[in-house]
Order: C-alpha cells, then structure tokens, then sequence
C-alpha cells in the first residue's frame, strides 16, 4: 500500500511540473505574440549598399538600345534589381518584382533591371519584364553591377528621388519601406 502511495505522489508532482513548464511556455509565446511590428524581423540589406549611401553612378545602354545613367534616373523614386542567367532563384523572383512595380504603380521608367548574361540566356527574363523595366543586359556582374557592388543575385536596391539608398536587400520585400 505504501508502495502505492508513493507511487501516486510521484505522479502527481510530476504532472504538476509538467503544468508549470506547459504555462510557461504559453506565457513566453504570447508575448512574442504581442512584439510590436517595427520590431519585427526585417529583411537584411546589402552590406554594399546599406540605406542612406547614395546611388552609385553608371553609364549603360538599355536593352532598346538607347543611353541611360544614373543622373537620368533623378527626380524619381527608382527601384533596381540585379539578376544573372545563372542563377536559378533569380527567374521565380521577376514574377514577384512585376507584381511590386504594379502594386506601386512604378512606370518602366522606375524599374531598371540589370541582368548578367552568361551567353545568349537573357530571352526568358526580358520577356517577362517586357513593359514592366527597363532592362540592361551585361556580361555576368558586368560594368553596372561592380559600379553598385553586387556581389551576388538577386539583389534589389530601392532609392529616393534625389539618388539615395532607401532599402536594399537580396529579396523583393526589400524594396518595402520598413513600417515605424
């Protein structure tokens, strides 16, 4: 009987540490639950071109051809992401950066595409951004890209329209400003 006693009081105490441990831990998820949005993981940004640097100069010709720099981009909010044709992630991401331009009513003008080329590979990307950007097609992180110091793709950088860094980042939801 003793044996049966003790038995029972053992599983009470351990189902009564089992309950504090289970309340601790709902108390430790709501309040995370309860974090403020700013506070909120943001995505990470270049370390090349941290917010607050200015845009980089370039001199290049767009896909059509015609000359672009970046003092034409100036007077408007700009919006330039990095891709490569070898870079598997990089064509599933245009979809989502047509959908941000279009979300933000962001004219082809405010989107410039940099795309490094590693061999006649650029068709399928400039088709997709047909309309949506204005597209550079380089050697693969050509001229453009080493006067932003990309280092790797995709990459986006958002910018003011007096030439500043806003967000940057390897993800489109870089190019959203981080809500305070």
């Amino acid at each position: 009987m003793e044996i049966l006693v003790g038995f029972v009081v053992l599983i009470g105490a351990v189902t009564l540490i089992n309950l504090l441990l289970t309340l601790a831990v709902v108390r430790r998820l709501r309040r995370l639950d309860e974090r403020p949005a700013a506070q909120a993981a943001a995505p990470p940004q270049l370390d090349e071109l941290p917010a607050g640097s200015p845009v980089p100069r370039f001199r290049s010709r767009t896909l059509a051809g015609e000359a672009i720099t970046s003092d034409d981009l100036l007077g408007q909010e700009t919006v330039f992401a990095f891709f490569d044709t070898g870079c598997s992630v990089c064509k599933t991401v245009i979809p989502k950066l047509a959908a941000h331009a279009d979300a933000n009513g962001l004219k082809p003008g405010q989107v410039v595409v940099v795309i490094g080329d590693q061999g006649a590979e650029s068709g399928e990307y400039t088709r997709e951004l047909d309309g949506v950007a204005t597209v550079i097609v380089e050697p693969r992180m050509g001229p453009v890209a080493q006067e932003f110091g990309i280092q790797g793709v995709p990459a986006f950088v958002r910018a003011d329209a007096e030439g500043v860094v806003m967000r940057s980042g390897t993800t489109v939801a870089a190019l959203v400003p981080v809500s305070t």
